[in-house]
């Protein structure tokens, strides 16, 4: 059988395992952002903090992927949820964790003085300066970030059909416990097809939450 006839044939379960693939990133990926961002802004405060903060989660993106799985399912197994959707997910977020962090650190820190000082001159609020001065200036450096853990998690979900996630790590694994060829290279170009569409995907998003003033000033 040639791929493209295995392709024909087997499109609907692309399509599903796809969609598993999608879903787990979909979940991992925000929560990754809703706590390392706030971690982050509030680390980088101190020089002490972010280097804590940063040195813990560089350790535990060097765990490797199949023994941080292998923990997520032992500890989660009491709680009858260490094999799926969920190891999976905690496992991408503790991934997240680096560059998200990293780069909302750098991105607060790279806010020029004065511009905060004009804020504070103008009445501004510890609050309102970080919402209205600090945020809008760090988001393209914040969303580097987001786009490299984004990309990565591509290819983590992959390893997480291990441990009954599904996902198109199927095909990859799959393909070669049973020698077939065909599988592992379906699974291998669509990954790869998700990790590029997704950094540029996330690309246009940024584009579009970039303020004006900051493409403008790119642009020249």
């Amino acid at each position: 059988m040639g791929f493209f006839e295995y392709l024909g044939r087997n499109y609907d379960l692309v399509l599903i395992e796809l969609l598993n693939h999608i879903k787990i990133i979909a979940i991992a990926i925000p929560i990754a952002i809703g706590i390392g961002v706030p971690i982050g802004i509030v680390v980088s405060r101190s020089k002490r903090a972010s280097s804590i903060a940063l040195y813990g989660a560089g350790i535990l993106m060097t765990i490797p992927s199949l023994a941080l799985f292998g923990y997520m399912v032992v500890l989660l197994a009491p709680l009858k949820a260490g094999i799926g959707v969920t190891p999976a997910v905690i496992a991408l977020v503790i991934y997240s964790f680096l560059p998200v962090i990293r780069n909302t650190v750098v991105a607060v820190n790279s806010v020029d003085p004065r511009m905060i000082e004009a804020a504070r001159g103008m009445g501004m609020t510890n609050w309102q300066i970080l919402f209205r001065v600090r945020l809008p200036l760090t988001i393209p450096i914040i969303m580097a970030g987001v786009r490299n853990a984004a990309v990565m998690g591509v290819s983590v979900a992959t390893i997480a059909y291990l441990i009954g996630a599904r996902g198109l790590g199927y095909f990859i694994f799959s393909g070669l416990g049973r020698s077939n060829f065909n599988m592992v290279l379906l699974g291998a170009l669509i990954v790869s097809i998700l990790g590029i569409g997704t950094n540029y995907g996330l690309l246009a998003l940024e584009e579009i939450i970039t303020p004006r003033g900051l493409k403008i000033e790119r642009e020249k």
